[in-house]
């Protein structure tokens, strides 16, 4: 009791362990009651970003077509792949 520096409330003489558990106890408490309120407050915003991340990325999302082999474009890039680089 002395090592932390308890002092008696007015009308007691001397503090006990018991009160300072007490007091610990209560500080416990409230740290985890807050810490789970943060936690969850953390949790929410962060599946909101999820969700504004993935409505971003779906508006930005490019359709692909399948090139046709016989294409003027595909052989003009199988010719320029096939030239060796000088």
């Amino acid at each position: 009791v002395n090592y932390f520096g308890i002092k008696p409330k007015a009308g007691d003489k001397e503090v006990t362990p018991n009160y300072i558990f007490m007091l610990w106890y209560e500080f416990c408490n409230d740290f985890k009651n807050s810490w789970i309120r943060q936690s969850k407050t953390i949790s929410k915003e962060l599946k909101e970003a999820q969700e504004n991340i993935k409505k971003i990325t779906a508006e930005k999302r490019v359709e692909t077509k399948k090139i046709n082999a016989n294409s003027l474009k595909e052989r003009l890039r199988q010719k320029e792949a096939n030239m060796p680089s000088s």
